[in-house]
């Protein structure tokens, strides 16, 4: 579930990173390496526990899943089942979409366009119109 999850935020955040014009390959927190697109694992790192592990937590603590929803293989993984996946889609969509205030801003925004607001931030300090970034960290 974490891997699917991540999966998503992962490229919700390299479409906004390509959007903006920024190489989604260079990074400042995670060592360049052929294929790995850098600068969205690091921008993943300010989302990942706010939106993703949240959810998931949710669903685990609350009980809405189920250990017969998930399959094992003796080589190791596991993989979780269709149903599984819709309620993990729907739960993360419905997580991404109520608006919250932004720490710096003071904007009222949804996880979305936090992501995107994040993500101009950074273009204008790349660019020399801003000093220094903020990282969105909640309390």
């Amino acid at each position: 579930m974490l891997s699917y999850g991540y999966t998503l935020l992962f490229y919700n955040l390299y479409s906004l990173l390509c959007a903006r014009g920024l190489n989604p390959h260079v990074g400042f927190l995670h060592p360049l390496r052929a294929g790995h697109p850098a600068l969205v694992s690091d921008l993943m790192e300010e989302f990942r526990a706010i939106v993703v592990d949240t959810v998931i937590l949710s669903l685990v603590l609350n009980a809405r899943l189920a250990p017969h929803q998930f399959s094992t293989f003796p080589e190791g993984g596991c993989r979780m089942d269709n149903e599984v996946g819709k309620t993990l889609l729907r739960s993360l969509e419905t997580k991404f979409n109520p608006p919250i205030t932004h720490p710096h801003s003071g904007l009222r925004l949804d996880y979305r366009r936090c992501m995107e607001h994040q993500v101009r931030r950074l273009a204008a300090v790349i660019r020399g119109r801003r000093d220094c970034y903020r990282a969105m960290v909640l309390r």
